[in-house]
């Protein structure tokens, strides 16, 4: 089996030797080539065959998000971003997956041996599941929320329905087309789990909040829940939705619980705690990204809750492994392109 080609796209000379003391011996992954900023890997991406490009988020000359852009308009390859934990570098990585990278990693802190592990662990698994990502160009114009008025007598924290999405490798971006369509006069709530490292939810809610009807945020523990709002699990927190102290009210929980079906955010861990709330409808649904969580806790969803749940189907995913191993399962009762999932949502519901 050919090897997996990577370009390494950094100016730092310590990140380079870091990624190529990883990668030199890895049995599927060699490295094709090394550019010191945007304009040479353009370049190299002009001579040789690449099959996946790591690129630095901050660099002199043609940065990393202007490089992401050429990349995508001319020379069509899966990119993961290098990012820094800052702040600024949290804003710029959502970016970045909004134009068309398929995922980032934040660097290593320096000194840090267990996070130089964690990061030679994770350039590994999102380089091998780039190679076999399906690069979806550009879509239309974002689609018209669906006007419903709210039900007399239904506001605040008095919540009738629940949407429960799980997400990951081209979440982000897949969430950008859902949760428009959801109005902000809905008598429920969105609850989401988009596998995401702590420090980066922060920015994906805020950058969600300007597309949307809804009232995106951060989740908080203990925080109640309210109509027309979407709650986003804090990266590295499972949250859970618990029954509250009056009726149609429910309560936040988050947890740095150990690590369930290989992620901190899970998806299974808020399925399985929606099982156990009582609700007068709910929805789940599975969208892009890799591996299998969810699959477990909408098994115990569909159990004790019996709700319907939606998969996005293999032609719109980046990477089908959730909504596939749902699918697998038997667990999905409709199977939708991302940009039927938010009126098949308010079809279920009825609303």
């Amino acid at each position: 089996m050919d090897k997996i080609k990577v370009l390494v796209v950094d100016d730092s000379a310590f990140m380079q030797r870091v990624i190529n003391s990883i990668l030199k011996d890895n049995e599927r992954i060699e490295i094709a080539a090394v550019a010191g900023d945007g304009a040479e890997a353009l370049e190299i991406l002009k001579q040789k065959r690449i099959d996946v490009v790591t690129m630095d988020v901050e660099m002199p000359g043609m940065n990393g998000l202007e490089a992401l852009k050429a990349i995508i308009e001319t020379r069509p390859t899966p990119v993961i971003m290098i990012s820094s934990h800052t702040k600024r570098g949290a804003v710029e990585t959502i970016q970045s997956l909004d134009i068309g990278a398929v995922d980032f990693i934040t660097k290593p802190s320096t000194g840090l041996e267990n996070d130089l592990a964690r990061f030679g662990r994770e350039i590994k698994q999102k380089i091998a599941v780039a190679s076999t990502a399906r690069l979806i160009g550009r879509r239309p114009g974002r689609r018209p929320v669906l006007n419903v008025p709210k039900p007399e007598g239904i506001y605040g924290t008095s919540v009738r329905y629940m949407i429960a999405i799980g997400s990951s490798t081209g979440g982000p971006k897949a969430l950008q087309r859902v949760l428009p369509v959801i109005p902000g006069s809905i008598a429920g709530a969105v609850m989401v789990v988009q596998h995401m490292p702590a420090g980066f939810t922060k920015s994906l809610a805020e950058r969600l909040d300007t597309f949307c009807q809804l009232k995106v945020r951060e989740a908080k523990d203990r925080e109640l829940v309210k109509s027309g709002h979407c709650y986003i699990a804090p990266g590295g927190c499972h949250m859970r939705v618990n029954r509250g102290a009056r009726e149609r009210e429910y309560v936040i929980r988050l947890d740095e619980g150990p690590v369930v079906s290989g992620h901190r955010p899970s998806v299974d861990v808020l399925f399985e705690s929606l099982s156990r709330v009582q609700i007068e409808k709910m929805v789940a649904v599975i969208m892009t990204g890799m591996g299998s969580d969810g699959s477990a806790g909408l098994a115990k969803l569909k159990e004790f809750r019996g709700c319907p749940a939606i998969a996005q189907n293999e032609e719109s995913s980046i990477v089908f492994g959730m909504p596939g191993t749902a699918i697998k399962n038997g667990l999905i009762d409709k199977v939708a392109d991302l940009d039927s999932i938010g009126e098949e949502i308010l079809k279920s519901l009825e609303v």
